[in-house]
């Protein structure tokens, strides 16, 4: 008679991760007591270090500096209104995920790994923060509203939170956890190299949109990045991941030539390795952002106001 792991694997092992709900998750981690805790923690961290800290800017109750984070560079990549559903997505990826893991493990299993993601998106909310409380930062987006989702995204996005990305933390943060999840082998191989490369190729896409739609700049993407290799640690995501990650972005996005894309790809590597490289003298990993957010203003004659 087969088990219901056994059963579980024949249902679940081969269905893609977006086919999994979106919404279950929603009921069930809040109020299953085994990830209450977890789920409520990274709701109160959401609404604290995302929704509340731009928001009280927007109605001038916070007065910390906003400075311009786009470059001449951005120009050079076209601006791709289609790419808005992509866009969108970044939440579903990260809780879709989870909802594969309670179908394919079962709740009471699943939930010591659930536990330790929503943990794990909890910091990147929370250390992005720590950054967005130093000075926050915009881009120029199209004035006109592309479409009614664009509609949707300028009316109730401030659009103060740019460096760093929370769609780059949450998309290549979400892949790179599974895949260390997986490398403990809680699938069996080929289950487990599928998931994957279908996060893999998700993370990368959600990235790449965050320029088409014109939500983020060059600057924004490489310090997410860094942000993810120097706040959890080498072991976490590795150079060799980042530099990985970042070579494939634009890599079939015939919209940019060949001659950009290398740029663009030289200038991502260039501001990680750098940024990384100053980590080593600095004693917390914060420190060479904001340095960089000083110089950056100074040089394109913006001011931050130091507290």
């Amino acid at each position: 008679m087969d088990t219901k792991q056994t059963l579980r694997k024949k249902k679940y092992a081969s269905k893609p991760i977006d086919k999994f709900s979106a919404i279950k998750p929603w009921l069930i981690l809040p109020f299953g007591f085994r990830t209450s805790k977890a789920a409520f923690g990274l709701i109160t961290t959401v609404l604290k270090d995302f929704f509340f800290l731009q928001h009280l800017q927007r109605l001038h109750i916070t007065h910390r500096s906003v400075i311009f984070v786009d470059t001449k560079l951005d120009d050079d990549i076209p601006f791709i209104p289609e790419k808005v559903t992509t866009y969108l997505s970044f939440v579903k990826f990260f809780i879709q995920p989870m909802s594969m893991l309670i179908k394919r493990l079962g709740y009471k299993k699943a939930a010591p790994y659930l536990n330790s993601f929503i943990s794990t998106l909890s910091t990147m909310y929370s250390n992005a923060a720590s950054i967005y409380r130093f000075c926050m930062t915009t881009t120029h987006r199209p004035k006109k509203c592309a479409n009614r989702r664009f509609r949707m995204i300028y009316i109730t996005d401030p659009h103060l939170l740019c460096v760093p990305s929370l769609h780059v933390t949450l998309a290549a943060g979400t892949y790179i956890w599974f895949k260390n999840l997986f490398a403990q082998n809680i699938f069996q191989e080929e289950e487990q190299q599928f998931r994957i490369n279908e996060l893999y190729q998700k993370a990368i896409a959600i990235t790449e949109s965050v320029l088409f739609v014109k939500q983020h700049s060059v600057n924004c993407i490489p310090i997410a990045l860094y942000m993810l290799s120097s706040s959890f640690g080498p072991a976490f995501f590795t150079i060799e991941e980042a530099v990985h990650f970042m070579s494939d972005l634009y890599k079939n996005s015939p919209e940019i030539p060949e001659s950009k894309k290398k740029e663009i790809t030289e200038y991502f590597q260039f501001m990680y390795e750098t940024t990384l490289l100053e980590n080593n003298y600095n004693d917390r990993w914060q420190d060479c952002i904001k340095k960089w957010l000083v110089n950056f203003a100074k040089s394109t004659g913006q001011t931050i106001k130091m507290n």
